[in-house]
């Protein structure tokens, strides 16, 4: 049985850091990846995802992105950036590694991969985010004729079947994926749940840039804060584009996407939508309309909100049956 005072368990941007850290302050330690370095970002991302911050602030310490800072990185380009970095600061990696088990032990954990048993004094799971996709109960009972699949497994509109598409969540992987896919001549329904609007920039800047300056980025969460619905809130409705341009419910149903409420149900071939797509759109859309110290959206007789200039968006308030042969669900979104 090998030893080490810390198992660091994922090769991704944290795992790497720590190692970092670890490194500086002498402490023995490896890294466990169970495949490459930053292997999410080569595997579970979509082939046009571009990074929701700019390189100035996706640059890791001790190591500057070589471009410009103020682009998005596409998934690929911040990969090949972590194995540089994890070259540059001499991370023990050892990939290829299942961890299959992590007991405490006397003195600290025992650690059972499939390549043999550690001893450590310490262990740092730092795995990442939404690393399981979420899917309802009701997932099972839609038909088997129609294509299911994940965020994390989807690349590209050629890989769907013809005909419609249902995308989950509006946060932002789904506004995304409904754009991209409607894009390909697909007709595209988005199910709306709660999400984050926020606006791209900021009196002239980005808009992580400001909440670093607010300290917004630093805030742990509040004492006897509900930690599990803060872990639950949906990522911000941002996308990460050379213009710096938005991407929301307004500009989606003027491209012809329709919107609907949160998927409720399913059911043979049969889908139940929510009556929320109001309630939620209008608490996003006031939410940036705060944030920018102005009134965009008005409230129409029928529930309906629309965008001043632009078309209403109106909620779907019954059960409607699915024309569409796939459907993907945005890991982000609660269903």
């Amino acid at each position: 049985m090998s030893r080490t005072d810390v198992v660091i368990i994922g090769a991704g941007q944290a795992g790497l850091v720590m190692s970092r850290c670890l490194t500086a302050r002498g402490i023995a330690h490896i890294v466990l990846e169970r495949g490459r370095i930053a292997e999410r970002w080569h595997s579970q991302r979509w082939n046009s995802l571009h990074l929701l911050t700019t390189a100035a602030m996706s640059m890791l310490p001790g190591l500057v992105h070589v471009g410009d800072p103020g682009a998005f990185m596409p998934a690929s380009t911040f990969a090949a950036y972590l194995a540089s970095y994890a070259e540059a600061v001499a991370a023990p990696i050892i990939s290829g590694v299942d961890v299959i088990s992590v007991e405490a032990a006397a003195g600290g954990y025992r650690v059972h991969t499939s390549a043999g048993d550690w001893r450590t004094r310490a262990i740092v799971v730092a795995t990442g985010a939404c690393d399981t996709p979420y899917r309802p109960a009701a997932a099972r009972r839609l038909d088997a004729s129609i294509m299911q699949i994940d965020a994390a497994d989807y690349r590209a509109p050629a890989q769907l079947p013809d005909g419609g598409v249902l995308v989950v969540g509006a946060s932002s992987t789904g506004v995304q994926l409904a754009q991209e896919i409607h894009a390909s001549g697909r007709p595209v329904t988005l199910a709306v749940g709660d999400h984050t609007r926020a606006p791209r920039r900021y009196r002239g800047d980005d808009i992580f840039a400001r909440m670093e300056l607010a300290g917004i980025l630093d805030e742990p969460p509040h004492m006897g804060a509900n930690l599990e619905q803060v872990r639950r809130q949906p990522s911000l409705q941002l996308i990460g584009r050379p213009d710096h341009s938005e991407l929301n419910l307004e500009v989606l149903s003027r491209g012809g996407v329709q919107l609907a409420g949160r998927l409720a149900d399913m059911d043979g071939t049969r889908v139940i939508l929510g009556d929320n797509l109001a309630r939620s759109a209008g608490a996003s859309v006031r939410q940036r309309s705060r944030a920018n110290g102005q009134r965009v959206w008005k409230r129409q007789p029928d529930g309906g909100l629309d965008g001043l200039g632009g078309s209403p968006l109106r909620s779907i308030r019954r059960p409607c049956r699915s024309g569409s042969r796939s459907g993907i669900a945005d890991r982000s979104a609660r269903v």
